[in-house]
């Protein structure tokens, strides 16, 4: 063999190591652009921002705007609580057109299958090769919140003010939003709420309870004011709920005392709907006293029951009430 064959053949070994270099190459940049800086990837760490109640890496990675909402549930515990609820996360491309990509997540969110789509598309390149990818421009979405007769609620461990009994909150999806509320006076059972569509408004409606102790509160206090007013030595005790009719004389004292107290309901409602109300409730007091006979003298014992109604508003702060006679 010639020298010249022996350069050919070292030539074209070379020629076919570079032309494998260049290949792998190429399939190194395609795969990293695919994995590393692909539009999936921004996809996979935005739910990992989620779940670890990273706010702030999840808005910037998002591309997305705060509505004028309570920014209460966007970070920390609230963010990581809501993320807990997300299982098996499977994240593909479904379109792309060159200038945008459309990807889905679909997952598991609170045991039940879900899915939310992301556009995403190039801003810019890395060395030449691989193409950082952006969410498109958005705006979060917003979860109103409302418990009548109460002003604050927990959400997902946080504690938050209500005006008006109600307030919007922007919200991060995917992700699961409890509400619930715990005090001396009023209770609200858990309520969940599911968020996983950007464009879609979610209302959280709780449900006020009225505490036993906020029962027996009023109980007391009604019992209290009744009784001050059986102390009374009038037929017609002032400020009271009951009085007696007699157009006679009376021989030494009345006595009053009370026989049935009322029990009303404690409920929401009235004239505002977010407001505690005490419906008139029914009682019975009991009246003695000694009457005198204006023609002849003589006197006879009066024992009566005097039913009576019982009207009264209420006020509940959050280990308080308190009931005014009207």
């Amino acid at each position: 063999m010639g020298r010249s064959d022996r350069i050919v053949r070292a030539v074209g070994a070379w020629f076919f190591l570079i032309v494998l270099a260049v290949a792998a190459a190429a399939v190194t940049i395609a795969l990293v652009n695919k994995y590393q800086y692909g539009p999936e990837t921004e996809v996979r760490e935005y739910f990992q921002a989620l779940q670890d109640g990273d706010g702030s890496k999840a808005l910037g990675l998002l591309n997305a705007t705060v509505p004028d909402s309570n920014a209460a549930l966007l970070d920390g515990d609230p963010l990581a609580e809501a993320g807990k609820h997300l299982r098996e996360v499977e994240v593909s491309t479904v379109s792309s057109d060159g200038d945008t990509t459309t990807v889905r997540a679909d997952y598991l969110l609170d045991g039940k299958q879900a899915s939310s789509e992301f556009k995403l598309h190039p801003a810019a390149t890395q060395w030449g090769f691989f193409t950082v990818w952006d969410f498109d421009p958005t705006t979060l979405p917003t979860m109103s919140v409302s418990m009548p007769g109460s002003t604050a609620v927990d959400i997902n461990g946080v504690s938050v003010a209500l005006r008006d009994s109600s307030r919007e909150f922007a919200v991060f999806y995917p992700g699961v939003y409890t509400g619930s509320y715990t005090s001396p006076m009023i209770t609200a059972q858990p309520q969940e709420v599911a968020v996983s569509d950007a464009a879609k408004g979610t209302t959280m409606k709780l449900t006020a309870v009225p505490s036993e102790q906020l029962r027996q509160q009023v109980d007391q206090q009604i019992h209290d004011r009744l009784d001050a007013c059986a102390k009374k030595d009038s037929l017609y005790p002032a400020d009271c709920p009951f009085s007696h009719e007699f157009a006679g004389r009376i021989q030494d004292k009345v006595t009053w005392s009370i026989k049935e107290y009322p029990r009303p309901t404690v409920r929401l409602g009235g004239k505002h709907a977010d407001q505690w109300s005490l419906p008139d409730s029914r009682g019975t007091a009991h009246i003695e006293f000694t009457a005198v006979n204006l023609y002849d003298g003589t006197t006879s014992k009066v024992s009566e029951d005097v039913p009576f109604t019982f009207r009264g508003t209420l006020q509940v702060t959050r280990d308080k009430v308190t009931v005014t006679p009207r």
